[in-house]
């Protein structure tokens, strides 16, 4: 092995928790958050054009609590991979 390798080997776990702490992954994140305030927008928009006793109907039976749960364990999931791949881009799977 040669030197070089073998200090990029040792360097590599450490840059990417330098990396992590100084907040790389949050700028993806914040990316990942826009898109799904986006959507969140979109559909919010989309149900309130319903007419009144079908809304009325939706919201009594939990649609609300149901498009939160919903939103929340997508975003969630997509900022646990997001994370995760972080970490791989940097060639470090610190997690």
């Amino acid at each position: 092995m040669k030197l070089g390798t073998w200090l990029l080997a040792l360097m590599e776990p450490m840059l990417a928790r330098i990396l992590a702490a100084l907040g790389f992954s949050v700028v993806t994140v914040t990316g990942f958050d826009l898109a799904v305030n986006q959507i969140k927008q979109l559909v919010m928009s989309q149900v309130n054009s319903l007419p009144m006793d079908m809304l009325n109907l939706f919201l009594y039976a939990g649609g609300g609590y149901a498009l939160g749960m919903i939103f929340g364990a997508v975003t969630t999931k997509l900022l646990l991979w997001q994370i995760q791949s972080a970490t791989k881009i940097l060639g470090a799977n610190v997690g």
